[in-house]
């Protein structure tokens, strides 16, 4: 197959700087995604590589061969987008084999890899019919199906499942892991959605402003966020980020104290604090970081997320699925010290201590 190597790669639309001297190498084999929300050069940069935008700085490479300038066709990658862009008038087996028609590929040798193509994502039984015909989740087989009947030596994937509904998304997860597994493609992934990213990926790209804020692993992204971005970005619900002031160990804000961070002293802190790390307590108990009124109770079948009200933010926590405990109840919460995260307001960065 093939690895995808960026050096120094910059794209601008005139003064706006979309991706600012990007490097990265995409593994051979690997399932890459890039994760960002709208605007943070994740798709441009995929469509560099595409061909369907060239570098205004840098070099691309797949493998050892430089590909800045070679032309879309020449590149031998295939691009699922987020519309299914099918023929309308064409049957699945038209749609899914179109590829090797532009290529001349001799007719039966095209019919047995669209039988075979059609297996792998379970459309056989489908071939004859129109697109119209189809539901959304097969309709995104067959533009799946389209791009690795050609083989490719990358699949390129943008958003492809934003247009599915909650069900159909967590489905088709499934199936493109253990297809991208199958098949052992190097493949790019877009997307805004960090579910999708940490359940896909081999390694996640976090974007932001043209740059990558972070690359790892999904565990070392949600385990280890190296900024406020990515503390903020990655989680469902998100990190709480609580603004306050760290002085020799001990963070305080708005009622909340925290101690345990070492020697560190921040005066512009914020302390980063997932839901899962705090424990509702008995409102009188003496080691309670916080007391403070219930603010929302939701329950989600195997939690309950419960809001407390910090200042002028909301602090959350996840606790057991029988919480009982009722909105404007005053209770105390306990605060995990051994898995929190200390940011430096003015620098973005995480403090270690």
């Amino acid at each position: 197959m093939a690895s995808v190597t960026f050096n120094n790669v910059s794209k601008k639309f005139g003064e706006f700087v979309a991706v600012a001297d990007f490097n990265l190498e995409v593994r051979d084999k690997e399932f890459l995604v890039l994760l960002g929300p709208s605007g943070c050069g994740k798709t441009t940069t995929m469509r560099m590589v595409a061909g369907l935008e060239e570098a205004t700085s840098g070099d691309i490479y797949i493998d050892a061969e430089r590909i800045n300038g070679v032309l879309p066709k020449y590149r031998d990658v295939a691009m699922v987008f987020q519309s299914y862009a099918l023929y309308p008038h064409l049957t699945v087996e038209q749609n899914i084999g179109y590829p090797l028609k532009i290529r001349k590929v001799p007719p039966e040798e095209s019919k047995r890899r669209v039988a075979e193509v059609a297996r792998r994502v379970e459309l056989e039984t489908m071939l004859s019919r129109l697109p119209r015909e189809l539901s959304g989740g097969q309709r995104q087989r067959v533009a799946l199906a389209r791009a690795i009947v050609r083989t490719p030596r990358v699949f390129l994937m943008d958003e492809p499942l934003s247009n599915l509904d909650a069900k159909l998304r967590t489905q088709m997860r499934s199936e493109l892991k253990h297809l991208q597994h199958e098949l052992q493609v190097t493949t790019i992934y877009v997307t805004h959605d960090q579910i999708e990213a940490m359940t896909l990926a081999h390694r996640v790209a976090v974007m932001n402003r043209g740059v990558i804020e972070q690359l790892g692993t999904p565990r070392e992204i949600y385990s280890d966020p190296r900024t406020l971005f990515v503390a903020g970005f990655i989680g469902s619900p998100p990190m709480n980020l609580i603004p306050g002031e760290a002085r020799d160990g001990i963070f305080t804000s708005a009622g909340l104290r925290v101690d345990g961070l070492g020697q560190a002293s921040v005066p512009r802190a914020v302390l980063g604090v997932r839901p899962e790390d705090i424990h509702a307590t008995g409102a009188g108990g003496r080691d309670a970081n916080l007391v403070a009124p219930i603010y929302s109770v939701e329950l989600t079948g195997e939690n309950t997320l419960v809001s407390l009200r910090l200042g002028a933010q909301l602090l959350t926590l996840r606790a057991d699925k029988n919480f009982a405990g009722q909105i404007d109840q005053p209770i105390g919460i306990k605060v995990a010290a051994d898995r929190v995260f200390l940011f430096d307001g003015e620098s973005q960065r995480r403090v270690d201590f």
